[in-house]
């Protein structure tokens, strides 16, 4: 069975010889060093190719266009520095949601001039991801699919934070007229994936929580946000493909609007923010198929301060939730840092793999999320 089938055959809920494992998100030259098997030396002299060794000898079915660390000390990607954005006040998205054109037409006429040179960038990025893959299958990954919710990146957390309460309107126009762009985007992406035969799913979503819950109230977003997502990403609900929603922070409050927003799985639950994913198999997706859950592997806990049987306990612990693994793939809550043992990351996926759904007897258990781990506070965890 080829890793594009066994998650063809997963997805479609048919029997596999083992359950899907999908990669791509580890930090830390050394640690992509040992778990593939090379010298740092060799790591550093093609970076992207010590990341598709170290994915392989993990034996992964499918990889996330993938976390690169190019440096030595590298320790973490992406940040948002408030104090870079000083000088930034809540007016200026009231000012550029007047400047936002009046129709559809315009805004697609505005942002799109080159339909076909938009195209030819997506298909550049497929063929040759994929080709740097090889047989590992790619598991395509835009952010920018839905509805831009994520504008603390242009005006910084406090004023795009005083502009949801003073003056959400003006939000809500940058975001339909997001939403707008997005469909366009969605459509050419939803044309690739079929040409190409990609797998029929997508990992995207915008942060919107804290470790709390939402940035800003439900109520709000259920207003004026999600309408737009919903519009947006229609291109992947009407052909059928999963969209699954990376969940920072304590998710649970918006699970149900991303649901009905089109999303059908969920990847970065952190059990640590209050995140469930007992409750999550518990609703339904768009079409009615059960939820897909990609992730399992805690990163501030588990991984970076958990022992081999720790790790087997979470793995366990997901597999009892989806009734043996049922839309189940094994990955990790965000991209773990250099502080995580490779013997850890090796073990959770040498346990998955060694794991046959189709002869091991399901388990007596409680279902219970892992017990929290006895940290020393004066640990620190880098994300």
């Amino acid at each position: 069975m080829t890793h594009k089938e066994r998650i063809l055959r997963h997805l479609a809920g048919e029997p596999v010889d083992h359950l899907p494992m999908i990669g791509g998100w580890i930090m830390g030259v050394r640690n992509l060093a040992q778990i593939g098997g090379i010298s740092v030396e060799q790591y550093l002299a093609d970076p992207l190719a010590g990341v598709v060794q170290a994915n392989r000898r993990l034996r992964v079915d499918g990889m996330v266009p993938y976390i690169i660390p190019h440096e030595l000390e590298e320790m973490r990607t992406g940040s948002l520095q408030e104090s870079h954005f000083a000088a930034s006040e809540p007016e200026a998205v009231l000012e550029r949601a007047e400047q936002i054109p009046a129709s559809e037409e315009a805004v697609r006429a505005k942002h799109i001039p080159d339909y076909a040179g938009l195209e030819a960038v997506y298909r550049e990025h497929f063929t040759s991801l994929q080709a740097k893959l090889g047989d590992i299958a790619l598991i395509p990954n835009f952010w920018q699919a839905p509805a831009n919710f994520s504008l603390y990146f242009e005006y910084g957390y406090e004023a795009f934070l005083e502009a949801t309460a003073l003056y959400p309107e003006a939000l809500e126009r940058i975001w339909w007229e997001s939403g707008v762009i997005c469909q366009v985007h969605n459509e050419i992406i939803v044309k690739l994936i079929r040409e190409y035969d990609s797998v029929p799913m997508l990992f995207t979503g915008h942060d919107i929580c804290n470790n709390a819950g939402p940035m800003c109230s439900p109520a709000m977003l259920r207003e004026y946000y999600w309408p737009h997502v919903k519009s947006g990403l229609e291109p992947y609900v009407e052909a059928g493909i999963r969209l699954i929603h990376h969940c920072d922070g304590n998710v649970m409050p918006l699970i149900d609007d991303m649901i009905d927003a089109g999303f059908s799985g969920f990847q970065g639950f952190q059990y640590e923010c209050g995140v469930d994913p007992a409750e999550l198999r518990m609703r339904r997706s768009p079409h009615g198929e059960p939820i897909i859950l990609l992730g399992g592997l805690s990163v501030t806990r588990t991984l970076p301060f958990g022992t081999a049987e720790d790790v087997h306990r979470e793995v366990d612990y997901c597999l009892d939730i989806t009734d043996g693994g049922k839309g189940f793939f094994l990955f990790t809550s965000n991209v773990t840092g250099v502080e995580v043992p490779p013997e850890n990351i090796i073990t959770a996926y040498d346990y998955l793999y060694n794991h046959n759904p189709q002869t091991t007897p399901p388990r007596q258990t409680t279902c219970h999320r892992p017990p929290a781990l006895e940290i020393d506070p004066g640990m620190a965890v880098v994300r």
